[in-house]
């Protein structure tokens, strides 16, 4: 069995996704128990989410520094130890050779063992949800970063050093292959959703949260159960409040006995 299962925590991971609280409402279980175990994460927004929200009170440059000081105070909750804003234009992101040359840039240099981003082919979750175009678009980029342009030698080497990511964590994927117990950071995660008080306002996300969380990991028992699989996850068979992916492994590790 490959070491990357529900109970590895890596030595460094990188998050990419496309707008201030995406990550805490689709990994942020895992970023608060990978942390808490001594993970080194660097967070990385591809936009500032500036044009998140329906209050005329808020201008474009505004709503960019609140959500900014928001996503400090999560990375402070969290323990992260790298945030970084690439400032692309909110709602207009596209995956371009532009942005992938500063991922690249990126994760050449904080050389992270894992990066998680979301799943660029989930256009519709559920009957009432359109994944964003930005979300594809930032899972797109993060994937072709990653590979190939990230190790090759010869592709933009005034970006630093090539590195060669050892697994990508793939939120929201239709084929998971693995399950991680957030059953004693379900409370984290909701708590740093609830510090981007300008999406949340004072609506309390713990319902909705907790529903998820419960979700993946029913889909996930039922999908291992039915292929007959053994669940690689804390839980097992137990797994009660969990966040799924898809991991691709790109380096091989020694098989565990």
């Amino acid at each position: 069995m490959s070491k990357f299962n529900g109970s590895y925590i890596p030595a460094s991971a990188m998050t990419i996704f496309a707008h201030p609280d995406d990550a805490e409402f689709t990994v942020g279980g895992t970023i608060a128990k990978w942390a808490a175990a001594g993970c080194e994460i660097t967070m990385l927004l591809c936009t500032s989410g500036n044009v998140g929200t329906h209050d005329p009170h808020y201008t474009l440059k505004t709503l960019a520094k609140t959500r900014e000081a928001e996503q400090q105070e999560v990375a402070q909750f969290y323990g992260v130890k790298h945030l970084i804003f690439l400032r692309h234009a909110d709602c207009a992101l596209e995956p371009t050779l532009a942005l992938s040359r500063k991922l690249v840039r990126a994760i050449r240099k904080h050389k992270p063992e894992v990066v998680i981003c979301g799943d660029p082919a989930g256009w519709f979750y559920g009957d009432n949800y359109i994944n964003h175009p930005d979300h594809r678009a930032a899972a797109r980029a993060a994937l072709e970063a990653v590979f190939p342009r990230c190790e090759m030698e010869l592709f933009w080497p005034e970006e630093g050093p090539v590195h060669k990511v050892h697994a990508v964590y793939i939120h929201g994927a239709e084929e998971s292959n693995t399950a991680i117990d957030i059953a004693t950071t379900l409370d984290r995660k909701v708590g740093a959703l609830k510090l981007h008080q300008s999406q949340m306002g004072d609506w309390d996300p713990t319902e909705m949260i907790t529903q998820w969380a419960q979700e993946e990991a029913k889909e996930y028992r039922q999908r291992f159960k039915k292929n007959g699989q053994k669940a690689k996850a804390d839980g097992g068979g137990k797994l009660k409040y969990a966040e799924a992916f898809r991991v691709m492994t790109l380096i091989d590790q020694p098989q565990e006995s």
